[in-house]
């Protein structure tokens, strides 16, 4: 069987283009994209396509188009990170470092409150839920050391996370949860490349687990802090490597790995 694999839009096309040249640095942040007739030219499109297009990336917060002025280019503090081009825009030109640290770091502020408020305010279907994706996390680990494809442990964890925030029952954390997956995924694949780095966070998994389920709201937070806190510091480690930590050391000891979760979890 033949698989016809479908030519992208010259939409697509110019949109893909023009994105990441605008990501790539090709024009000044401040500066005037070309005039519509000399995009036009440049890109083989209709004035309507390119129309479509800078509408699009204003949008996304990387244009500015002005009467009788032109169209200025943003600077990246403006642009939509959640989008899903822009993040490949991102990752394709090779500057993603900053934004990787970035998110942890947000992730640092907002996710141990989402397991806070989980443990205190989740229902008992949520909390079960959160039990099971950990169950699947445990089996998806043991398909990993056999040399499974990594992206579904990936999609698994994303998913125990965004359980989380779902159950936290705030409705801030809720949207926040699901607005940052696609990030999440490019973070995750960054920091478990290293083999055996996937699974060095399952016990903490289990801990914010279990401390969710039996309504530990503390524990919930603390582990959900050291959680997110062993990726940011080995990517710290690996791509920072002369920058201090940015993130508070707050004093609660962090688990040793022997410490594992009950075999109630498990089961």
């Amino acid at each position: 069987m033949i698989q016809v694999v479908s030519k992208p839009s010259l939409f697509t096309h110019v949109l893909d283009r023009l994105g990441s040249e605008i990501v790539a640095g090709v024009y000044d942040e401040a500066r005037l994209l070309p005039r519509e007739q000399l995009l036009c030219s440049d890109m083989g499109a209709s004035r309507t396509v390119i129309r479509e297009v800078v509408r699009v990336l204003a949008q996304k917060g990387m244009v500015q188009p002005q009467q009788k002025v032109g169209i200025r280019v943003l600077p990246s503090s403006s642009w939509n990170l959640m989008d899903f081009n822009v993040l490949d825009w991102i990752w394709r030109g090779g500057r993603h470092e900053s934004y990787v640290r970035d998110f942890l770091e947000f992730r640092l502020a907002l996710e141990p409150i989402a397991s806070f408020q989980a443990a205190l305010r989740a229902s008992q279907e949520a909390r079960e839920d959160i039990l099971a994706r950990y169950r699947h996390l445990l089996s998806v680990n043991e398909l990993l050391k056999e040399g499974s494809d990594r992206r579904l442990a990936i999609d698994i964890d994303i998913g125990f996370h965004s359980a989380v925030f779902a159950a936290s029952g705030n409705h801030f954390a809720r949207y926040l949860g699901a607005l940052v997956t696609h990030m999440m995924r490019r973070q995750v694949n960054e920091t478990t490349e290293k083999s055996g780095e996937f699974e060095r966070g399952l016990y903490l998994h289990g801990a914010v687990a279990e401390a969710i389920a039996q309504g530990d709201a503390q524990a919930a937070f603390n582990s959900s802090y050291q959680l997110v806190r062993m990726p940011y510091e080995f990517y710290m480690s690996k791509s920072f490597p002369q920058e201090p930590s940015a993130i508070p050391i707050i004093s609660f000891p962090l688990a040793p790995e022997s410490v594992r979760p009950t075999d109630r979890i498990r089961k």
